[in-house]
């Protein structure tokens, strides 16, 4: 009995032994593992410090030309081409700034149901972008345009002003004051319980063959499903773009599309960024090269640090294509148009515009026998959205992912 009791002594220390062992070996590995930094998919996290903003103190908006973006010259086309970008780039000013905010804000009081629209989804991401924007953004960057005194913002430019705590408490009006101070027009792409991107809010004054409100509530994957073509490759690259953007991270990208007869920004109805096809002498007559532009939209895709909202950002430009012949362009932008895949010049419809254009930018004089750069049928140009752009002739939607 006394071996007995000293062996069952033993185990019994043993096991303890190996318990003390295991449990400090738990402590251990815990202890190691909260000393690193760890971000959960999905889940929020203090954001980082803010970047640091560069003020232009000596900024003067009269005398600053209007960016030259030229990304015909690269000559892709369906094709995404992001580059990193910083928050002190978000916003882009220049000389024609006072026209353009004016008629902005003739816009929202004349259709305000086209350019401002928001949700109980949308409101938190809203206010955020208000405060990233109005609150933190422009009186830093442009010190000689907007100052911030108390609880007023004011725009020094324009002479307008408004208070703080009243436009928070309002989502809409949080809106409307985005778009009476800059250019860009914003779409809130809310992540929901499947982690999709679903557009849920919007501010939009200088729409492209999109009218916001049809699309609300639809995801990225949704907007795009009409694209012929986009569950390929276009389609893992959009969903990456989204996936990998970090919160307070911004790419930026691209778009361009020939602008046929007219100098409007306001284009909310389908098709708008084409010249439907007719062969119809009047609708040949009516086409004039020297009236038409090249329209480029910067694009830049934040994802906000609290929300994780991304919020899809576009700048637009109309560049006569007069300038870009006299400038010595012309050649590369006619080549750009001609280089387009078949199913691409269908949807920018060059075989309206396509032969004629390219001459006039070549300084040529085309055939009057011929109608296009080569032989594509004819189509009836439909809508387009700010999430697709590549497209066939029945599709109804358009990708800025695609150039």
């Amino acid at each position: 009995m006394h071996f007995l009791g000293r062996l069952i002594s033993i185990t019994i220390s043993y096991s303890v032994f190996i318990a003390l062992i295991e449990r400090a070996y738990t402590v251990f590995i815990r202890l190691r593992t909260s000393n690193v930094q760890q971000k959960p998919k999905g889940i929020y996290t203090p954001p980082r410090p803010v970047e640091d903003i560069q003020s232009l103190h000596a900024f003067d908006y009269r005398t600053e030309a209007p960016i030259k973006y030229r990304p015909f010259e690269k000559k892709q086309h369906v094709v995404m081409g992001i580059k990193k970008s910083t928050k002190q780039d978000w916003i882009r000013i220049d000389r024609n700034y006072l026209e353009r905010t004016a008629l902005r804000k003739t816009l929202l009081a004349e259709h305000p149901e086209i350019c401002v629209g928001t949700s109980e989804k949308a409101n938190p991401a809203v206010r955020e972008l208000y405060e990233e924007v109005i609150l933190d953004l422009l009186p830093k960057r442009f010190p000689t345009m907007f100052r911030i005194t108390g609880d007023v913002f004011h725009n020094i430019v324009n002479g307008t002003q408004h208070r703080i705590s009243s436009a928070l408490s309002d989502h809409a009006s949080m809106l409307q004051h985005l778009a009476e101070n800059v250019e860009e027009d914003f779409y809130l792409m809310v992540p929901d319980a499947q982690k999709e991107f679903v557009l849920q809010g919007f501010v939009a004054c200088f729409p492209q063959g999109l009218l916001p409100s049809a699309k609300v509530g639809m995801s990225v994957s949704e907007i795009h499903k009409p694209v012929p073509g986009y569950e390929g490759r276009l389609k893992k690259g959009v969903n990456r773009c989204f996936e990998r953007l970090e919160r307070g991270q911004s790419i930026g990208r691209f778009n361009w599309a020939i602008q046929c007869n007219h100098s409007q920004l306001f284009l909310p109805f389908d098709g708008a960024n084409t010249f439907k096809t007719d062969d119809s002498p009047s609708a040949k007559a009516e086409f004039d090269p020297s009236a038409s532009y090249l329209r480029v939209e910067h694009h830049t895709l934040t994802c906000l640090p609290r929300t994780g909202t991304i919020v899809f950002a576009v700048r637009s430009y109309l560049t006569p294509l007069t300038e870009i012949r006299d400038e010595g362009s012309g050649p590369t932008l006619a080549e750009a148009c001609e280089s387009m895949p078949e199913k691409f010049g269908i949807y920018k419809n060059r075989p309206t515009w396509g032969q004629r254009v390219c001459a006039w930018l070549r300084e040529e004089h085309p055939s009057p026998n011929k109608h296009d750069l080569r032989t594509s049928p004819a189509t009836t140009s439909t809508g387009s959205c700010p999430f697709a752009q590549s497209r066939a002739p029945d599709s109804s939607a358009s990708c800025p992912f695609a150039q």
